[in-house]
């Protein structure tokens, strides 16, 4: 059976292929196939590539094991149409990570109605899904909040957009168990952009209060021994109750702030406060300018004592 489906997975992954025919290159890590019209984009992500997954190494301790398969559709038509049999990709999907096949399929940035493409943010976004595939290998299911948390890190995808979702998530008290996104998503969309909202500033809170040392090692714990909370209590010496609350406290501390600077009364009086600033000024530089205009007159205009009888 298992040999079955290998074969199977083969044959898709080469029919996949070979509608590429056009380039294909290698590197350290991976296998690139395009069209020669996305050569100028593919040229700066295949000299990136390995870069990339030397950093997946150096900041969250996951190797790629495997040669990674990289496909860059030409057109949104080509994307739809080159997935795996049987996959259901969303029609706004810009890259795809099929972590079982070692496949990862971008949309060519020269495709402009989905918005503009950054190649390299979403290959490294696609990328984590890979790599964490190939560390866990199907036994065992990663929480949904560390699998997209890490991407959006890696991708780099902080946004102004996300620090409104969080900030007012964290002060209508909103916010989603950690919980409730560990085995999925909502369908909700403004749910689920809460979710991937709270999984990146999870990620982030991790870095930032422990240090990266102390998430590479839960990093390792958890995929040498496949025990998501006994690596949390490892890595952190916190049990995963205390720590979800330390992460509560962390968001209290850091987004209730937001609105005090952003409200339309501290803009107000902001407002009025350099109206203000401005007028004192103006008016010490008029009588700075009176002084020495009163000293240039009494030079060249200077008094006639005799007028003065």
């Amino acid at each position: 059976m298992l040999k079955t489906v290998a074969v199977c997975i083969t044959f898709i992954l080469l029919c996949a292929l070979s509608l590429f025919a056009g380039v294909k290159q290698q590197t350290a890590y991976f296998g690139f196939a395009f069209q020669e019209e996305d050569a100028r984009a593919a040229a700066t992500l295949l000299k990136q590539a390995d870069t990339i997954a030397q950093d997946l190494i150096d900041e969250f301790g996951l190797p790629l094991q495997k040669p990674v398969d990289v496909i860059i559709a030409p057109t949104a038509e080509a994307f739809q149409r080159i997935q795996p049999a049987g996959a259901r990709v969303p029609a706004w999907a810009i890259g795809v990570a099929y972590p079982t096949d070692n496949l990862i399929i971008l949309l060519s940035p020269r495709v402009r109605q989905r918005g503009r493409i950054d190649l390299i943010k979403t290959f490294q976004h696609e990328l984590i899904h890979i790599a964490l595939g190939q560390a866990f290998r199907g036994r065992e299911h990663v929480p949904r909040w560390l699998d997209e948390g890490l991407a959006m890190i890696a991708g780099q995808e902080w946004s102004v957009a996300r620090l409104s979702t969080i900030t007012f998530a964290v002060l209508g008290r909103k916010l989603i168990p950690m919980d409730k996104i560990t085995e999925t998503f909502p369908w909700d969309p403004g749910q689920a952009e809460l979710a991937y909202c709270e999984s990146f500033y999870f990620i982030s809170f991790l870095k930032g209060r422990f240090g990266n040392d102390a998430f590479r090692k839960f990093m390792g714990a958890y995929i040498t021994h496949k025990n998501f909370k006994e690596a949390l209590q490892d890595a952190y010496l916190v049990r995963w109750e205390d720590l979800e609350e330390l992460w509560l406290s962390y968001l209290n501390v850091r987004f209730s702030w937001i609105p005090l600077i952003t409200s339309s009364t501290t803009l107000w009086f902001l407002a009025t406060l350099i109206f203000l600033l401005g007028y004192v000024r103006k008016k010490r530089m008029n009588r700075l300018k009176l002084a020495e205009w009163k000293k240039e007159e009494e030079f060249l205009y200077p008094p006639d004592k005799h007028l003065l009888h």
